[in-house]
């Protein structure tokens, strides 16, 4: 019940603190890693390194891939973890979840990975976990062996897992798993509900959104769950009435 993430640069969000908050809280984890190869900064970074009981490893990367320099720490990100999972076990996640329970009953297998799109046949990378040595972790990384940046890194991080899955010893859990909201699912963000009883933890496509924060969260159904990590009040909708428009934030 370790769980390990990875930060190589970029903007430290507040989205990132609670993702680290809401992992303690509720995932069940007995330790929790964050591997970083630099000190972020700002508010949210405080806050997080305020966190109590969380390893904050420092390490160093080499950024390239078969030679091949790397400069994507999404791309990065992804070779790391399988790296760490192979070496270490553990669960290894995405910077960008919320977590909602426990995963306990995940730990029993030898590896474990989420459905992105059963109808594409897809599989996502943000979130795995496998016991040291997994064969199917081992499989993964070894596929890594000619990538170049001829190839579309994505095929990596969701089609190659997918196939490998078909050979090795891996537990393919539903999307609803990790990954009930869709990339492209827009309604999510503008408050509609969604199911979250089959779900231990939210991907919240952080790529795809770029003004992604807590407050926009907040404007989702998973205000009251965050209200929970956070132990602050959720927020009430403002009705605003201009020129006869009733609107509501």
């Amino acid at each position: 019940m370790t769980f390990h993430f990875a930060y190589f640069g970029g903007d430290w969000h507040d989205f990132h603190t609670l993702c680290l908050k809401s992992c303690k809280m509720r995932s069940g984890a007995t330790k929790i890693v964050v591997h970083c190869s630099l000190d972020g900064s700002g508010a949210a970074w405080e806050a997080a390194k305020a966190i109590p009981s969380i390893e904050w490893r420092p390490v160093t990367v080499d950024w390239s891939i078969n030679g091949h320099p790397v400069t994507d720490h999404h791309v990065m990100s992804d070779y790391y973890r399988l790296q760490v999972l192979l070496a270490e076990g553990g669960f290894f996640c995405d910077t960008d979840f919320v977590f909602l329970k426990a995963f306990n009953p995940l730990r029993h297998y030898p590896a474990v990975i989420g459905v992105q799109c059963k109808q594409k046949m897809k599989l996502a990378c943000g979130l795995m976990g496998a016991v040291e040595g997994s064969t199917f972790i081992k499989a993964y990384l070894d596929s890594y062996t000619g990538w170049s940046f001829d190839e579309e890194p994505w095929t990596f991080a969701n089609v190659v897992p997918w196939r490998l899955s078909q050979q090795y010893a891996v537990h393919v859990i539903p999307r609803s798993a990790f990954y009930p909201v869709a990339w492209s699912n827009k309604t999510f963000w503008q408050g509609q509900s969604i199911s979250m009883k089959n779900s231990y933890a939210i991907h919240l496509w952080e790529v795809h959104h770029p003004d992604l924060s807590v407050d926009v969260l907040n404007r989702t159904c998973l205000a009251a769950e965050i209200a929970k990590i956070t132990g602050e009040p959720v927020k009430p909708s403002v009705v605003k009435v201009r020129e006869g428009i009733l609107s509501f934030d």
